[in-house]
């Protein structure tokens, strides 16, 4: 009699684990669904702001006749674009369907660098750039109306940017979807950026990128392994969950990995490269609110970072600080060799020192054990055929990347005059100068144009 009830309890209790488990499993889903949901936004209405930024300061350089103005708003112009472009990144959209977009903001930022550079050395824009700057405010104004119409699109009709990934779009967006999102996404990269023919002798060029000779080696991984690599990369610690992100098929191809840390005081984005397993940038999105520590505890910090990552006889070089962040330049040096091309940026929190950004492409790009021979002229020599006006502070000798897409052994002079600081490059063999940067200072740290 007994045993006639045993069974009907026992699937009673299994029925009753099975729901709590598939409640929880619901639960977790959803906790899901709304973290990337709430990342997808944030990238989204930060490139909204950053595109309508943009075509502001541009309207404002296309009738400023200051020289110094001019290089100010150019310079923002190109850390905005360049900020856009990670956003643009970050969305859950096919990367075929967004190659116009993307194109559009990596040439402004890259021209808008150019002519940062060229009003830093006191020269004027010519006719025919302010004609390309026109050009690429138009289609500024241009993409910054279609993304308004998709802003109202979403606040009005409730649509949700976890729809797209969840439906599992294809690269090549369709214009008769049923979700605004993809039918505007498609509509900007079929009728939107008709942008100018530039040529510009920028070191971020396109033709330039196409020259590098990547050299990222190694086995293939695939997502799971980059999860790994990402998430003891962050610190296993800290972390409290890690999902898939958006990849990426440019000069470096990359997994992307979304991390929740424990603290649940932000998220972070990593890009593993697909070969070698090689963290190439980290991103997160803490909120800084006050600074507290000191500009050299930070670089510090960014120092122990780079050695526990395994980054060897790295300097600093320059330094830019950004609404409690301190972002720092650091290059390989080989003997006594600054190697310039060898580049990893480091940004690091002044609330707590914690590292919140990392970007080390240009150092995987370039970065190898160079055969230095050596230089025809000694450095005493070399000093000699600097210019007389210069106060030279310090010297050393460095290699440099050319706007050619080639390298150049040079001796590096450091000094003032007038007031103002350079750093004049001169060819370690001929002696001919190669370039000289004027290094703007200010309390947020230093700029090289």
């Amino acid at each position: 009699m007994i045993t006639r009830w045993i069974l009907p309890v026992i699937l009673a209790i299994a029925l009753i684990a099975v729901g709590l488990w598939g409640y929880n499993q619901y639960q977790q889903n959803m906790e899901y669904r709304n973290y990337m949901e709430n990342l997808y936004q944030k990238s989204f209405y930060e490139l909204v702001g950053q595109v309508g930024d943009i075509e502001t300061k541009l309207s404002k350089l296309m009738v400023s006749g200051d020289q110094a103005q001019s290089m100010i708003i150019l310079s923002d112009v190109w850390r905005q674009a360049d900020a856009a472009q990670i956003n643009l990144g970050q969305l859950p959209l096919g990367h075929l369907a967004l190659v116009r977009t993307s194109k559009f903001m990596n040439q402004l930022a890259d021209y808008c660098y150019y002519l940062t550079k060229k009003t830093g050395q006191a020269q004027t824009l010519s006719v025919e750039e302010m004609k390309n700057i026109g050009e690429l405010y138009n289609n500024c104004t241009k993409l910054n109306g279609e993304l308004k119409v998709l802003v109202d699109s979403i606040n009005s009709g409730g649509v949700r940017w976890g729809e797209i990934r969840q439906a599992k779009v294809k690269a090549e967006l369709n214009e008769d979807s049923e979700n605004v999102i993809v039918k505007q996404f498609t509509k900007i990269e079929r009728t939107g950026i008709d942008y100018p023919t530039l040529i510009y002798d920028g070191p971020f060029s396109e033709t330039l990128q196409q020259r590098r000779d990547i050299r990222i080696k190694g086995e293939a991984i695939d997502q799971k392994q980059a999860q790994e690599i990402a998430a003891s990369f962050v610190g296993k610690e800290k972390v409290a969950e890690v999902k898939n992100g958006p990849q990426t098929t440019a000069d470096i191809e990359t997994w992307g990995v979304y991390i929740r840390k424990k603290d649940e005081e932000g998220s972070i984005f990593v890009s593993v490269s697909k070969r070698g397993g090689k963290v190439v940038n980290m991103i997160s999105d803490e909120t800084v609110k006050d600074s507290k520590i000191s500009l050299d505890e930070a670089q510090r910090n960014a120092e122990k970072f780079l050695e526990e990552k395994g980054f060897k006889s790295m300097v600093p070089t320059y330094s830019q600080r950004f609404d409690g962040t301190l972002v720092i330049n650091y290059v390989y040096k080989q003997d006594d060799v600054i190697v310039y091309p060898d580049l990893i940026k480091v940004k690091v929190s002044l609330e707590d020192g914690d590292i919140i950004g990392f970007d080390a492409r240009n150092y995987y790009i370039a970065h190898r054990e160079r055969d230095i021979e050596q230089p025809r002229l000694s450095i005493s020599e070399a000093r000699k055929l600097v210019s007389p006006n210069l106060k030279i502070n310090s010297e050393a000798i460095a290699i440099i990347p050319t706007e050619s897409g080639h390298e150049k052994l040079c001796y590096e002079f450091k000094g003032e005059y007038g007031g103002d600081n350079f750093i004049v490059y001169l060819d370690a063999n001929s002696g001919k100068e190669v370039n000289i940067l004027k290094i703007i200072i200010d309390e947020n740290g230093s700029l090289t144009v």
